[in-house]
């Protein structure tokens, strides 16, 4: 006679009823699409704050290229619309400034885009530039320069 019996060879052993495997099952399965409903809304958001800080990015640039085609077409000297030119770069700073202020409060102080100190030195350029031309001392030159020097750094440091 043959004493061959069949044996089961060792391997994953199932613990618990039929219930409570089922019952894991669904909860692994629970968890996985869990965790991609999730990373997918992770990888949305992290686009989303992308493109809006892109778009920061470019209207700062425009407001920064208004500025210096401004300071760019005033002359050395004092001239009756000097004043009105000098506004309308004080206004294209102010935007830049506020879409700063923008960023930030949406991103916190990751979302600075441009350095408070630039802004700072910006708004004393253009002080400097108004008692040149209320005092009218003839030549602005200097602080024309410094200005459009000052914008041009700022450029750079946007990086667009």
């Amino acid at each position: 006679m043959n004493n061959y019996r069949f044996r089961q060879k060792p391997g994953f052993q199932t613990y618990g009823t039929k219930t409570q495997q089922r019952a894991t099952l669904i909860a692994l399965v629970l968890l996985l699409a869990a965790v991609i409903i999730l990373g997918a809304f992770y990888a949305r958001g992290a686009a989303y704050q992308a493109r809006t800080m892109e778009q920061f990015r470019r209207r700062i640039n425009s407001n920064l290229v208004d500025a210096i085609g401004q300071v760019s077409r005033m002359t050395g000297g004092v001239q009756s619309n000097s004043s009105i030119k000098l506004g309308q770069i004080r206004q294209h700073i102010y935007s830049m400034e506020q879409i700063n202020a923008i960023s930030i409060a949406v991103s916190g102080e990751s979302g600075r885009l441009i350095p408070q100190e630039a802004v700072t030195a910006l708004f004393e350029d253009l002080d400097r530039y108004e008692l040149a031309i209320q005092t009218a001392t003839g030549n602005t030159l200097e602080e024309r320069t410094l200005l459009l020097t000052h914008l041009t750094a700022l450029q750079g440091i946007i990086g667009l």
